[in-house]
C-alpha cells in the first residue's frame, strides 16, 4: 500500500476536512544501528504524523541518526523506557492518536495501518499489536517468550486480563486514554502497566496480530531476563495491591490467620489439657498474627471502598469528556 493510500485509509472514518492527528513516539536507548530505518519506514507510511524520537540517555549516535532521517528528537536523561514514553507522550499532547513503537526495527511499519484502522473502526482506546503468533525465527529469545506467557497467566489470574501479548511495544493509544491514565512505571514494566490500567479502568482494548522480526546485526537487546523480570513482577504486584486491595489484603489476611492458628495450636492444646499455657512465646506470636490478620482485612475493606469511589469518579469524567 502506498503512503497516500495509507493516509486515506486511516482517515476513512473522519471527515475530509478534519483527519485525525497522529503522532508516533519512538523511545530509544543506543539504537543508532536501526533508528534511521525505523524513522524512514514510518515517515513513508504516515507522512503527516508527528514523529518523535525520545533519546533516552544514549551513548551512541542515536539522536544524530534520528534527526538526519527526519524525526523530531527530544532528550530524556532519566534512564528507563517508562520515562522515555512519558516524555514522548507529553511532547505529542495535541495528537488524537499516539503510536508507540520501539526503535530497534523489530516491528514492521507496514502493520501501522491495520492498527490505526482497527482503532478508528472499533473506537478502542488502546490497540495492541500482538507478536507471539507471528514472531520470526530467533526474534524472541526462549527466556523472553516464556516470561511473557508466564506473566500473561499471572495477569489473567490477578486482574482477569485477557491478552495475547502483555509486553508488546507496538500500540495505538487514544488521547483520552493517555490523559486519564496515571502511568508510574519507569522501565520495561510500562507495557504491562498500560494493559492493566486499561483493564481496571474499563477502557476498550483491541488486539491485532502482527509480525515480529529479530534485531538487526549489531543491535543489542536492553532487556535483562532475570533483573527486569523481577522488576516486572514487582510492578504487577504493586498494581494488584493498588487496584485489587480487597483481594490483595484478603489473601494476606488468610495467610496471617493460618500462621496464627498454626502458632496457637500448642498453647490451646496446653490449656485444654492442663488449664495452663506452657508455650507462652507461641501464644504471644499467635495473638500478634491474629491482630495483624484482622488489621489486614480491615485495611482491605477500607481501601476497596476508596478505590471504588475513585473508579466511579473516573467513569463520570470519561462520560463527560468528548
Amino acid at each position: 500500500m502506498k503512503a497516500n493510500e495509507g493516509r486515506l485509509a486511516v482517515a476513512g472514518s473522519e471527515s475530509a476536512a478534519s483527519p485525525p492527528r497522529i503522532a508516533v513516539v519512538v523511545p530509544c536507548h543506543d539504537e543508532a544501528e536501526s533508528i534511521a530505518r525505523v524513522v524512514a519506514a514510518f515517515k513513508s507510511r504516515l507522512p503527516d504524523a508527528d514523529l518523535v524520537v525520545v533519546d533516552n540517555a544514549s551513548q551512541d549516535e542515536t539522536a544524530v541518526e534520528a534527526q538526519r532521517a527526519g524525526a523530531r528528537v527530544v532528550g530524556e536523561s532519566r534512564l528507563g523506557k517508562g520515562f522515555a514514553l512519558l516524555t514522548g507522550f507529553a511532547e505529542t499532547r495535541d495528537a488524537d492518536w499516539t503510536i508507540m513503537v520501539d526503535g530497534d526495527d523489530t516491528y514492521a511499519a507496514e502493520d501501522v495501518e491495520q492498527l490505526l484502522t482497527t482503532a478508528l473502526q472499533t473506537q478502542a482506546d488502546m490497540v495492541v499489536g500482538t507478536r507471539l503468533e507471528g514472531a520470526g525465527v530467533d526474534a524472541l529469545p526462549p527466556g523472553h517468550s516464556f516470561g511473557n506467557r508466564l506473566f500473561i497467566a499471572l495477569a489473567r489470574f490477578l486482574f482477569g486480563l485477557r491478552t495475547r501479548d502483555l509486553f508488546s511495544g507496538y500500540r495505538v493509544l487514544s488521547r483520552r486514554f493517555l490523559d486519564m491514565t496515571p502511568l508510574v512505571a519507569t522501565g520495561f514494566d510500562v507495557e504491562a502497566e498500560l494493559s492493566v490500567q486499561a483493564q481496571v479502568s474499563g477502557f476498550r482494548v483491541a488486539e491485532v496480530p502482527i509480525g515480529y522480526r529479530a534485531r538487526p546485526t549489531g543491535s543489542m537487546s536492553k532487556l535483562h531476563t532475570w533483573r527486569d523480570g523481577y522488576r516486572i513482577l514487582r510492578g504487577i504486584m504493586i498494581l494488584f495491591r493498588d487496584y485489587r486491595p480487597m483481594a490483595f489484603f484478603g489473601a494476606l489476611c488468610l495467610m496471617l490467620l493460618g500462621a496464627s492458628l498454626w502458632s496457637g495450636f500448642a498453647p490451646i492444646d496446653d490449656f485444654l489439657r492442663t488449664g495452663l499455657v506452657h508455650h507462652v512465646p507461641r501464644a504471644i506470636l499467635a495473638a500478634a498474627l491474629f491482630i495483624l490478620s484482622a488489621l489486614s482485612i480491615a485495611l482491605g475493606i477500607l481501601l476497596s471502598s476508596i478505590n471504588r469511589r475513585s473508579i466511579e469518579l473516573a467513569a463520570l469524567i470519561r462520560k463527560s469528556s468528548p
